[in-house]
């Protein structure tokens, strides 16, 4: 098969982009897979990217499989000034809660908002949220300490914009404190409302509003509660954009997010792009096997989203990269006008189900060194038959989350069941 100098580069780029990144791959690793849809046409470019999220989160429940994580895979490196700013933010925030412990109510708001500052300035990177969050509480307490209520009520609703299930419990703080908490909790619905139009270059970016995954760009948010929000666009290969904007009510405000590309970000949506519309070409097939080879997948299921007439038309393959194949496919027609996600999701489903049987009948029935090394009857025993080639399902990471309490925090400080 010719190789372009295209397909060397990108391998080359990315083996020294990922060295000592690559998991280790043990001999029962066999399902490490990812999906990848792409839009025929650009007016699809969204759509397609809502329907690769929307079969993730089904491949991810899936047990007996592995979805590689494309974020950590292909990490951009973050602007050089984040650390600084984090360990910025650290201190100032040890500074606010020593502070307030000591009751210097006056201190312990200057530093919470030097805190909050320096975490706002991290822009996409603006990590631990649970950090960022806590600033904004002291601030809320110090001002209500210090009798400012209006500032603390504002500081409060800041807070719950960013998680409006947060509660304060009765014996962490002062009981007017905590009611003052509450009363602007319990008005939460009835704040006014704006709009956030989103776009990304490139677009098909995760966007994340206050710290949750909504969809992909561009994108258009309404019924947003007027006040600061914390946007964050991520993109495989490229570093993270972020921005704390404040949405103004009755109002559309119109965001544009250059992201910047990582060592091998762009490199790696142009195969993406090429391995999906050349899935069903063999003689192509260079840019699918570069995707698989430098991601160290399996197989991975590849998607076309095309117009047929009025509606979406969705095409699925099952790649097996090992032996370059495509083992299963099938295909989803679907009106637009009422929504693709739940008939994506039953479609995944029932196909993922069915192309796991497939595969795991393909691989008992090929021989792995079939046509390369002249010992294609290694697994055969003097009677000819054939040993079943077993497949061992891939440890599913997905299941092995970290514990989480109902403590937003840690229980490192006098805050922590806040």
């Amino acid at each position: 098969m010719k190789r372009s100098y295209g397909y060397f580069a990108f391998c080359f780029l990315f083996f020294f982009c990922t060295l000592g990144s690559r998991p280790a791959k043990s001999a029962t690793d066999y399902n490490i897979t990812q999906v990848f849809v792409v839009g025929m046409s650009s007016d699809l470019e969204h759509a397609a990217g809502t329907v690769t999220n929307v079969i993730r989160k089904v491949m991810r429940n899936t047990p007996g499989i592995t979805v590689l994580d494309l974020n950590k895979r292909l990490t951009a490196n973050a602007p050089p000034e984040v650390k600084a700013r984090k360990e910025k933010a650290r201190k100032a925030l040890a500074k606010a809660k020593e502070a307030l412990k000591n009751m210097d109510y006056a201190a312990s708001l200057k530093y919470a908002k030097l805190a909050r500052k320096a975490f706002e300035k991290m822009g996409g990177y603006l990590e631990p949220l649970d950090r960022y969050k806590e600033s904004i509480l002291l601030i809320g307490v110090a001002h209500g300490m210090m009798g400012d209520i209006k500032s603390a009520q504002r500081a409060f609703l800041d807070l719950l914009l960013l998680d409006p299930h947060l509660n304060l419990p009765k014996g962490g703080f002062e009981a007017f404190v905590v009611d003052l908490f509450k009363k602007v909790k319990n008005n939460l619905q009835s704040q006014a409302v704006g709009s956030l139009s989103i776009k990304s270059d490139p677009p098909g970016a995760n966007l994340y509003l206050d710290g949750k995954l909504k969809d992909v760009t561009p994108l258009t948010l309404d019924g947003v509660i007027a006040g600061p929000h914390l946007v964050v666009i991520k993109q495989p290969g490229y570093q993270n954009w972020g921005k704390v904007v404040n949405v103004a009510a009755g109002t559309q405000d119109i965001i544009e997010a250059p992201l910047v590309a990582g060592q091998a970000g762009s490199a790696f949506v142009r195969t993406m792009t090429r391995a999906c519309r050349a899935v069903t070409e063999s003689d192509s097939l260079e840019d699918v096997l570069a995707l698989g080879q430098v991601l160290g997948l399996d197989w991975a299921i590849l998607g076309q989203l095309s117009m047929d007439a009025y509606d979406h038309k969705l095409r699925l393959y099952l790649f097996e990269f090992s032996h370059a194949k495509s083992v299963y496919e099938d295909e989803l027609v679907v009106d637009p006008s009422y929504g693709l996600e739940n008939d994506v999701k039953t479609f995944a489903l029932d196909f993922i189900r069915k192309g796991k049987r497939a595969l795991a009948r393909f691989r008992q029935r090929e021989d792995p060194l079939s046509g390369k090394t002249g010992t294609e009857d290694w697994n055969r025993d003097t009677g000819g038959n054939t040993k079943k080639h077993s497949v061992t399902k891939a440890r599913n990471y997905n299941d092995a989350k970290d514990q989480k309490t109902e403590d937003p925090l840690d229980d490192v400080d006098g805050t922590e069941d806040w």
